[in-house]
């Protein structure tokens, strides 16, 4: 598919991955909004200046005329009109810094203007403290009527209320209340830019986005599942891994897993398919959570499986099934010596509890990328061609090589793509690579999808059948047949 036709759709993001974004980086929000309140902060405390605001009124009287007279207005208006023009020139500025030393440089503003239709005059001078404000003013009650005789010798101007200044900066900012809003602003402009590198990132995060923007089919979507459900398995952190034969594993979770499984009987009924390779992108997928539950319900439903760890470099599968495997010959040292029989069957240990057969690496290989193309790798597989199903875990694609050299020596492939994880056009390269080698490539797994909505055709827990206190498929899940293990035991051994 040309990824230059694939157009951007809402349907191909989930709000569940947004949120869980912003989750995930709740700290750089928290920090932008820390950056933002403290650049705040010292920038007022560096650049921020107060301003003292004093006032004074005159009243502008005609010499020949009364106080109430047109002509007194008129008087009024012409006086207030041109000083409001001259008080900001050098010529006010000079007679202000002659009448005291302390106002010498100057710098503050000096307005005048009428009230209403009176005959009356506000200045307001405007300085960086309170004592320059008032001092200004003060000096204003020397130099104005002269300048006032200056423009209109037949007015004169009398003081109505004497010189004012107040205590608090007319420009007052409040510190707090400004860093916490350039804070907010902070936040939202760092959650914005969160929301669009997770958009733009085009990563999978809905059905729809992986139908439209993956070039393979969608074998079957694995929803987020739990692994405590109860505030007292929190505490405990009883469960550590997701296990379909676990009582505390959803129905709806078993679903899913057993749909994987019908695809892989199907494949091996009408293709005669046996070895199946999952394997990712990057790490923290889950290849090897679906992979070992995927070899876990299909011994459940009284299949042979073996399962191998061939991620060597970092196994998991031991881990996923509790430290069950404590075999003296692991699957990383057989592979290092000339395949044998013996060496095989020393390796493979059989599941206590269903007819699942582990060949597992316990530790760290460097060897890896060697080991499972050797030709004790190749003929391990072509011997546990006797099981029903052979399930192979490997290391993710886009790290190491191991997963494209075991693509020759399998029959299918499947690739696991974990939600909002995985850019989309690094999955098409890895879908790409799985096809270019002998084995089949079946499609995608999509795993641990959280979504807003759930699938309103999922039947989830009510249609499912409850023993012991659980939904599932008996004790350990479609339950176990002693005789079909033994069965394949024996194959094994006879070779």
């Amino acid at each position: 598919m040309d990824q230059n036709n694939r157009s951007f759709q809402f349907s191909f993001v989930s709000p569940v991955c947004l949120l869980r974004a912003l989750f995930r980086n709740f700290w750089m929000i928290v920090a932008t909004a820390l950056v933002f309140a403290m650049t705040t902060t010292f920038a007022l405390h560096w650049f921020y200046v107060p301003q003292y605001q004093a006032t004074m009124t005159y009243a502008v009287n005609s010499r020949t005329t009364s106080a109430l007279s047109s002509g007194n207005l008129t008087s009024t208006r012409e006086v207030a009109a041109v000083l409001s023009e001259l008080v900001e020139t050098d010529l006010m500025r000079e007679g202000i810094s002659a009448t005291d030393p302390r106002l010498t440089g100057f710098s503050g503003t000096i307005t005048a203007e009428q009230v209403g239709d009176s005959n009356f005059i506000v200045v307001n001078v405007t300085a960086s403290t309170p004592e320059e404000a008032f001092l200004a003013l003060d000096a204003l009650v020397d130099v104005f009527p002269a300048m006032a005789d200056y423009i209109a010798n037949r007015s004169v101007l009398n003081i109505l209320q004497n010189p004012t200044v107040s205590s608090t900066p007319s420009n007052l900012v409040n510190t707090t209340q400004t860093a916490q809003i350039a804070a907010l602003v902070g936040a939202i402009l760092m959650i914005g830019l969160l929301c669009f590198f997770s958009v733009r990132g085009e990563t999978i995060q809905t059905r729809t986005g992986a139908r439209q923007m993956l070039d393979a089919p969608i074998l079957a979507s694995v929803n987020r599942e739990w692994k405590n459900r109860t505030l007292k398995t929190i505490l405990k952190n009883t469960n550590k891994q997701v296990q379909v034969f676990a009582p505390t594993t959803s129905f709806s979770y078993n679903e899913q897993i057993s749909t994987i499984c019908s695809q892989l009987e199907h494949e091996a009924n009408a293709r005669g398919r046996k070895v199946f390779m999952f394997t990712g992108v990057g790490e923290s997928e889950g290849k090897s959570t679906i992979a070992g539950n995927v070899a876990a319900a299909l011994a459940m439903k009284g299949h042979n499986v073996a399962l191998v760890d061939a991620d060597l470099r970092k196994p998991a599968l031991n881990r996923f099934f509790e430290d069950v495997y404590s075999s003296e010959m692991p699957l990383n040292k057989m592979l290092g010596r000339p395949y044998s029989k013996e060496n095989l069957l020393s390796c493979m240990m059989r599941h206590e509890q269903m007819s699942l057969y582990m060949l597992f690496a316990t530790s760290y290989d460097s060897r890896s990328a060697e080991l499972v193309s050797g030709e004790t790798m190749t003929a391990v597989l072509e011997q546990l061609r006797v099981f029903d199903f052979v399930i192979v875990d490997t290391p993710p694609m886009g790290m190491f090589p191991d997963a494209e050299i075991l693509a020759d020596k399998v029959d299918a492939s499947l690739l696991v793509v974990r939600q909002d994880y995985t850019a989309a056009c690094d999955v098409n390269d890895a879908i790409d690579g799985l096809r270019r080698y002998k084995s089949d490539f079946l499609g995608v797994i999509l795993n641990d999808m959280l979504e807003t909505f759930r699938d309103r055709y999922g039947y989830g827990n009510k249609y499912g059948v409850k023993y012991g206190g659980r939904y599932g498929y008996g004790k350990y899940g479609y339950g176990k047949n002693p005789e079909s293990s033994q069965k394949g035991e024996g194959e094994v051994k006879n070779g």
